[in-house]
């Protein structure tokens, strides 16, 4: 009898130390797989916050199926969303740091090139994790789960690459570009203003079924619109968008002295609702260009790109013509040849 209770306590006590063992070793606090990466219903996840050594963070929120914003304040790219949920969804161990790179590995992941990711599933934190840098054959990428010991190389079967860039910590690179982004039916004008050359300045108003061009200064609507190129002018605000957010390596002084210039091109939208959408468009200097092929002269402004205060204000963003040129047409441009 006396021994039947010591391997009964003898097997409590395994059992309590498998338990123990289990739970520091093979469990993070939060109650997850510390080799489990792997985010299995992106369905739930609600809240992505990524954040860096260099001080830049970023907190992306899903507001709808489709909607997901940018530390509350842009809406996001849905592009970059989904392909953030993919990864989280199908990146898995590939294998786990050799015992001979461990230290040097777990150095970078404290280091300056970290990165930390939080994902919240149904407003609960469910898994943080820490980034570094990519394996040598390039293929996968260190990561250490929070509380955990051993940092593990995770990779996506079949895809070729590291993953880091995927959890960028840049806010600005987040953002969905968009400058102006309508149906024409939800337009109701449109003014364009030169203010080097005003003559070529207009006003188009759409009723939601008629449009009419106005010239600077003229009240009476021009008789000798066409009409079809009204219409395709106003398609032609389906969809604008920036190339990037001028920033940080943007000398202030520099960006001073452009917005100190006068606009080559200022554009607003007015919608259904009263809401007006306005953006003023400068030459980019030829100087922060680079350098031409050799025998080509530099022209006076960059020809492919212009700087922009979009958001009525708010952000000074680079543009290229091509998406922009759609807009850039004088007055003249609406009449019946």
């Amino acid at each position: 009898m006396k021994s039947n209770r010591i391997l009964i306590l003898g097997i409590v006590l395994l059992v309590a130390v498998l338990g123990y063992l289990y739970m520091h070793n093979g469990r993070t606090t939060l109650g997850g797989d510390l080799k489990n990466f792997t985010v299995e219903d992106t369905a739930t996840v609600d809240r992505i916050f990524i954040a860096d050594k260099q001080n830049h963070k970023v907190l992306l929120e899903r507001k709808g199926p489709a909607l997901w914003t940018v530390d509350g304040k842009y809406n996001a790219r849905q592009d970059g969303i989904k392909m953030l949920l993919e990864t989280l969804n199908k990146m898995v161990v590939r294998n786990p740091v050799a015992k001979s790179m461990e230290q040097k590995v777990l150095k970078d992941l404290a280091g300056p090139t970290q990165r930390k990711v939080e994902i919240y599933q149904k407003g609960e934190l469910t898994k943080v994790f820490f980034m570094a840098a990519e394996t040598p054959d390039k293929m996968a990428t260190y990561m250490l789960m929070d509380g955990a010991e051993t940092p593990y190389e995770i990779h996506i079967p079949g895809f070729k690459g590291f993953l880091q860039t995927r959890f960028n910590s840049d806010g600005r690179l987040w953002r969905d570009p968009v400058i102006f982004r309508y149906d024409y039916r939800d337009m109701r004008s449109v003014e364009v203003k030169y203010p080097g050359m005003p003559q070529d300045g207009f006003t188009v108003k759409y009723d939601g079924k008629i449009t009419r061009l106005f010239h600077p200064g003229n009240p009476i609507p021009d008789p000798a619109l066409d009409s079809l190129r009204a219409f395709e002018y106003l398609n032609g605000f389906r969809n604008i968008g920036y190339e990037f957010e001028v920033v940080e390596t943007f000398s202030k002084a520099i960006k001073d002295s452009i917005l100190a210039s006068s606009p080559f091109i200022e554009v607003s939208v007015t919608d259904k609702n009263g809401s007006v959408n306005s953006m003023k468009g400068y030459r980019r200097p030829s100087n922060l260009v680079s350098e031409v092929a050799e025998g080509e002269v530099k022209p006076p402004f960059d020809v492919d790109r212009m700087y922009g205060m979009i958001n009525n204000g708010k952000d000074f963003v680079l543009i290229q013509y091509y998406q922009f040129d759609k807009v850039i047409k004088p007055a003249g441009w609406f009449l019946r040849r």
